[in-house]
């Protein structure tokens, strides 16, 4: 080794020292010394956009890429701002027509629009970008936000962090699915927020429609099989629920007569369903419900295990497919924002939808919500 070599020859009586030998002897040993390295400070900083100057558009960031989110974004003027937007998934989703893309009645391509269509300043602009990474936290002193790029991990690139200096800060990162704390759903059940979600419903539904045709499966796990459970009355429930007996009705007895009489549709809820709506529609609802084979049952879950879920009063009900859609909350980084809150977690805003604790930050969607102090009712979700 170069530094041992250096070492030995420096050691040996016959060399005199000279300062040629000492340097060398310093550079060696500097290698291994913790005394000459720089402080943790004056390391590499993570990358990002640093802030603007006094010459450029301001900086508009906007985080996620939600029904909010990308009406800012398209509704912004590029001559007058450099857009950013921060997003683990590069398209919107519209959200009333997911369900049918479970069942076939619709394409996936038909609910999902770019951001670069939305907003096309993002992809050609020269200070306008979308990162496709998560948000991970807030500096709302140094005007910053911190993020974590979003990656199949070993498969492609590790996760790296980054910050973004902003001018004004949009947070719009909608929320997330609510579990209650109940064990096991998370592990279990589908949810029906995504894209992915829905297509991990067709393809788990079409798969146990061809697994029960095949001979030599149990009648009992036939009907496992073929049961389909929707947890939550909500919007979102009725709907999947609604779509998945008219996909019974019209493919499933035509196209899988062996087991036509196997498959049918459960949706549990703890009060009633459309509880938020008008009697009538509920009464509309719970109708055409029945009439299409959907049971409803009244009962709240205690626990979900891999083939079963278990309701309070003690009884299991068997499943192949369970669709969890129960409402939705806060997620753990809105959570763990110091900012204002409005009742039910929210980010609290005041009328013009700015956080009125901070400068330059504002909060539209389904991650906020009207502050106590403003006498506005908190909007329900999905209310833009």
């Amino acid at each position: 080794m170069f530094w041992y070599r250096n070492l030995i020859k420096l050691s040996t009586p016959t060399k005199s020292e000279t300062p040629i030998t000492k340097n060398l002897l310093q550079a060696s040993l500097s290698h291994f010394s913790t005394a000459n390295q720089p402080p943790a400070s004056a390391q590499a900083q993570p990358p990002g956009l640093g802030p603007t100057k006094p010459h450029d558009k301001p900086r508009v960031v906007v985080l996620g890429s939600g029904w909010a989110g990308c009406r800012l974004m398209k509704g912004l003027d590029p001559k007058l701002y450099d857009i950013v937007c921060v997003s683990p998934r590069n398209h919107m989703v519209f959200t009333p027509l997911l369900a049918s893309t479970c069942v076939g009645t619709l394409e996936f391509r038909s609910v999902a629009e770019p951001i670069a269509r939305i907003q096309p300043s993002i992809s050609s602009a020269p200070g306008s970008y979308f990162f496709l990474a998560n948000s991970t936290a807030v500096d709302t002193e140094n005007h910053e936000v911190h993020c974590e790029t979003v990656t199949d991990g070993t498969d492609t690139l590790d996760p790296w962090k980054f910050k973004i200096s902003y001018d004004k800060l949009v947070i719009a990162s909608g929320a997330q699915a609510s579990t209650f704390g109940i064990h096991g759903v998370k592990e279990h059940a589908i949810f029906l927020r995504e894209v992915h979600h829905a297509q991990e419903i067709r393809r788990k539904l079409l798969l146990n429609l061809m697994l029960s045709d095949v001979p030599g499966l149990p009648e009992e796990e036939k009907r496992r099989l073929l049961h389909c459970v929707v947890v939550g009355g909500g919007p979102t429930g009725v709907e999947f629920s609604g779509e998945l007996s008219d996909f019974i009705r019209r493919d499933v007895h035509e196209r899988y007569t062996h087991v036509k009489d196997y498959i049918h549709v459960t949706l549990i809820e703890a009060n009633e369903i459309l509880s938020s709506f008008d009697d009538r529609l509920r009464h509309y609802a719970i109708k055409h419900l029945t009439k299409s084979g959907v049971r409803l049952v009244r009962g709240i879950v205690k626990d979900v295990k891999p083939e079963n879920l278990v309701l309070t009063d003690g009884s299991e009900v068997p499943y192949g497919l369970l669709v969890w859609s129960t409402g939705v909350g806060p997620s753990p980084f809105v959570n763990s924002l110091g900012l204002p809150k409005s009742p039910g977690g929210r980010i609290g805003v005041d009328e013009w939808l700015r956080v009125p604790t901070v400068q330059d930050v504002f909060s539209i969607g389904d991650c906020s919500g009207f502050l106590e102090s403003t006498g506005k009712p908190v909007l329900p979700a999905l209310a833009q």
